[in-house]
């Protein structure tokens, strides 16, 4: 009798028309090149539409032109047999959508990149949730120089890789043919997760009497969560901008800052460098930009911080422990798909608490150095 009723709103979306947005980079690593298309959505259909069947190709300024295969839906990928990126060369992306319609892009310069000069972190305690609490954590960042100051326009990504250690991992498993209790096989405790940062990150020396990137934040990492609960890595990737790939990339990350990714909608429109052929005032979104990569891989391990008197607050797996347990509770939790995590005594926790595979794979990454 207390209830009510909602009634949706649906709001109008007068002359929406979706357009194409396009994200292309190119390099000088032996690797494949990946084009995405899509389309806008109206708000009703929250994310972008992939672009499928379309014909994409990247000529360069020596007359050969590179096609790209579509891996999955609005997925075009080169093959790194065939075309590598070359330093000074120039580029231009080519697509016809499978409706007919043609684009290109402005010519692009592959930018050399000079290296990376360090990446390292600061222990922080940052106010990171909106109750107010304050966390401990450390906030990385990247320099860098030109000695030549041919660069001035940089931007950044990078990818975290950590392990994920859990503090009471559900290694018992029952055999009720056998009778007993045996080890997990595999083990749950360790696994590893894989990110790639979300955030745009750019940099602008133009103003400077030195070519010099100084102290620019890539992230902060705070204690609470799984990444720094083991060994952390971050391989931070740096490229050189054109003046004019600088200045979208700083358009985008302004909005980005608030909004999320370039597939967001945006507060207002962001042109890239590509173009209708037949109708260049026509609305298209996105960049097509090459240059080379140079990056570094930073390794920092729990153990470390912990001795340079970094805090980490309380596991909230431990809250969640169930004991001592009768044999009728020991029988609910069990179909409620609680794990074992100790039997003298019988200790049981929820599977998102110990098992890892919930935050990552059991598989070690190639590079991982223990």
């Amino acid at each position: 009798m207390l209830s009510t009723c909602v009634e949706p709103f649906e709001p109008e979306e007068p002359g929406f028309k979706s357009v194409l947005v396009v994200d292309g980079f190119i390099s000088n690593s032996t690797e494949p090149y990946t084009i995405a298309l899509s389309r806008t959505a109206p708000l009703s259909n929250p994310g972008a539409l992939p672009e499928a069947g379309a014909t994409v190709s990247v000529a360069d300024d020596e007359g050969e032109v590179y096609l790209f295969r579509e891996t999955v839906p609005g997925i075009y990928q080169s093959d790194p047999t065939i075309f590598v990126g070359r330093v000074g060369g120039k580029y231009q992306l080519s697509i016809t959508t499978a409706s007919g319609e043609q684009y290109q892009s402005d010519t692009v310069l592959l930018k050399q990149s000079p290296p990376i000069d360090s990446v390292y972190y600061e222990r922080e305690l940052r106010l990171t949730d909106v109750a107010g609490e304050m966390k401990d954590g450390i906030s990385i960042f990247v320099e860098a120089h030109d000695s030549t100051g041919q660069t001035r326009f940089y931007r950044y990504d990078y990818t975290e890789t950590y392990e994920v250690k859990l503090t009471y991992p559900g290694e018992w498993v029952y055999s009720p043919s056998q009778g007993a209790y045996t080890i997990r096989d595999p083990r749950l405790g360790l696994c590893y997760a894989t990110h790639p940062g979300g955030n745009i990150l750019v940099a602008n020396t133009s103003s400077y009497t030195e070519d010099r990137v100084k102290k620019l934040e890539v992230t902060y990492v705070s204690t609470g969560g799984y990444k720094l609960s083991g060994l952390y890595s971050i391989q931070v990737k740096q490229y050189a901008l054109s003046e004019p790939s600088y200045r979208y990339w700083y358009e985008l990350q302004k909005t980005s800052e608030s909004l999320g990714t370039l597939f967001d909608p945006q507060p207002y429109e962001i042109r890239g460098n590509v173009r209708q052929v037949n109708d260049p005032e026509a609305t298209v979104l996105g960049y097509f930009d090459a240059g080379a990569v140079s990056e570094k891989m930073l390794f920092i391990d729990k153990v470390t911080l912990l001795g340079q008197g970094v805090q980490y607050p309380a596991d909230p797996c431990i809250a969640e422990l169930r004991y001592p347990l009768t044999a009728v509770d020991f029988g609910l939790y069990r179909q409620w798909d609680y794990l074992i995590a100790a039997i003298e005594p019988f200790v049981m926790i929820p599977a998102e608490c110990g098992d890892c595979r919930y935050h990552g794979t059991l598989e070690k990454p190639s590079f991982w150095p223990r």
